[in-house]
């Protein structure tokens, strides 16, 4: 059976959400009528943000609402878990839910005290907006430095996951500067949905690389209200392939972003080695503005991938691929002509593929190029 795409995003079967702004402050509301099993991912930065720790805490409850704001982080702030708190209470007194079962989640700059007013009088404004059709302004209201809304929601036989998700910068391996906000009628408890959202997320968002930075305030959440019976193996296949179309997301609206890179190791020895070898090809700022400069300069990719992987350059093939050519730049550790791999590069697509014929492992990163634009947006980010 193929994969239907849905218009709903986050708001599958019985969630509603809702989303407002107001200056560089937005709020976004996620509620489903009862309680779901919940399941949850977070940063594994050693300083982590008041708001991930509540709901690290909290999760094991069951969420029946989620409550998000932009603008800032809630993070190495006095009053960080009291705000953390108080956005929860405020969520959960204006939905009139226990605030236990409600889940926070900040993005922004690091290091202001929450504006609490400006934030209940969104929260509020939020809640009495939220709908069926609330997933594109709840999607906008949690956007930072983003171009681009990031949502959706697709049925494959009767289960249906919906989300919406957030991330242009401050992203790398171990998630992303990230928020991912996931609803699914799938039957299953906590325990399944857990080991399957990290599972997922270990093969989606922990091969993400934008700039190698790590945030503070990472958070995947998905929510279950339980509707729909089905098969363990299904429903592995559709959140794999959510996680993976947010993460393909994400890369392509990275801060600066003019090129999108997918990067294949095949053939490694080891798990590890095919994982490790395509984050340090897609981590390597030499690699990424070659990319960024159209310069096929292959040795950096070679040089990017030994300093981490022990591989015999003369067995390996280097090849690069568009929607339309593709060209080897190095085969069987014999450098090729490379008139065809310039001409790839002019693409704002690109797969980036190392053949190290070593093992049977594979490893996939997504990740993009390194632009001035880049530099230009973090500078003034403020």
């Amino acid at each position: 059976m193929d994969i239907k795409r849905l218009n709903s995003g986050v708001c599958i079967d019985n969630f509603r959400a809702a989303g407002v702004r107001e200056g560089k402050y937005g709020v976004a509301v996620i509620v489903n009528d009862k309680i779901c099993e919940t399941a949850g991912v977070f940063t594994k930065n050693n300083i982590k943000a008041a708001p991930a720790l509540l709901s690290m805490k909290n999760i094991k409850n069951g969420f029946q609402a989620i409550v998000v704001n932009s603008g800032n982080a809630n993070t190495c702030t006095v009053k960080g878990m009291e705000n953390a708190r108080m956005m929860c209470e405020i969520a959960g007194r204006e939905l009139e839910i226990d605030s236990r079962n409600v889940g926070v989640a900040s993005t922004g700059i690091i290091g202001r005290e929450l504006d609490m007013l400006r934030i209940e009088k969104l929260i509020k404004r939020a809640v009495q907006n939220l709908s069926k059709k609330g997933s594109k302004n709840a999607a906008e209201a949690i956007m930072t430095t983003d171009t681009r809304i990031k949502e959706i929601s697709l049925e494959y036989n009767g289960i249906k996951i919906g989300g919406i998700c957030k991330g242009s910068g401050m992203i790398a391996p171990d998630l992303a500067t990230m928020l991912c906000f996931l609803t699914t009628n799938a039957d299953f408890g906590r325990d399944i949905l857990q080991r399957e959202l990290k599972n997922a997320v270990d093969n989606s968002f922990n091969m993400l690389i934008i700039d190698n930075d790590m945030s503070t305030n990472d958070t995947v959440i998905l929510m279950s209200d339980r509707n729909k019976k089905c098969s363990l193996e299904d429903f592995r296949y559709i959140l794999n392939y959510v996680c993976t179309e947010f993460a393909r997301m994400m890369a392509t609206d990275g801060e600066g972003v003019t090129k999108f890179l997918e990067i294949e190791i095949r053939n490694a020895k080891t798990e590890r080695d095919a994982r490790e070898g395509a984050r340090a090809i897609a981590s390597s700022l030499l690699v990424k503005t070659a990319i960024h400069g159209e310069n096929p300069n292959w040795g950096r990719i070679i040089a990017a991938l030994g300093s981490k992987i022990k591989f015999d350059f003369e067995k390996t093939d280097l090849i690069f691929e568009s929607e339309k050519k593709r060209a080897f730049a190095v085969k069987n550790g014999r450098v090729m002509r490379l008139d065809s791999v310039r001409e790839i590069l002019k693409n704002n697509k690109i797969k980036i593929i190392v053949d190290i014929k070593a093992g049977e492992y594979k490893g996939k990163v997504f990740g993009c190029d390194l632009s001035q634009e880049y530099i230009r947006i973090n500078s003034e980010y403020n």
